[in-house]
């Protein structure tokens, strides 16, 4: 449903904002480790997620990539949005332009309820609450 791309974007944000209180900024190639994407994907997204205010950069010796206090507070659908933009939560999950509840495809019914519940919990969650799950140990951004 989102691209890998979003995933990675997803990963880099919730990296960045469970070091919010370290007054810390990271370069590319550790944000990169730590989501274990590669590093020139990585930059493209963060300049991305930097442009849409999703994170902050700061450029020379001491500068990197951080998140600030109001950023915690975002939703998770602004991520998605700045790399997918919304329409993966209109569009027809068999690729058909003119997919509705009017003239429906084969999954409509099925997919247009899953993908209502997606879009409603990345409304609902924030960077910062996904960000003290990773802080407290209870979740994981890397592979075992």
């Amino acid at each position: 449903m989102i691209s890998k791309s979003c995933k990675y974007a997803i990963r880099a944000a919730i990296f960045l904002a469970s070091r919010a209180g370290e007054d810390v900024k990271f370069g590319v190639k550790e944000v990169a480790e730590e989501i274990e994407a590669p590093s020139a994907f990585t930059a493209k997204i963060l300049r991305n997620l930097n442009k849409y205010k999703i994170v902050t950069s700061l450029k020379g010796p001491y500068g990197g990539f951080y998140c600030e206090n109001y950023q915690l507070q975002l939703p998770v659908i602004e991520i998605v949005n700045a790399i997918d933009g919304l329409a993966v939560f209109k569009e027809c999950v068999m690729g058909l332009h003119q997919c509705s509840d009017e003239h429906p495809c084969p999954m409509h019914h099925t997919y247009a309820k899953t993908r209502n519940d997606f879009f409603k919990s990345f409304e609902e969650t924030t960077i910062g609450s996904l960000a003290s799950d990773l802080s407290k140990g209870a979740v994981y951004l890397k592979n075992p």
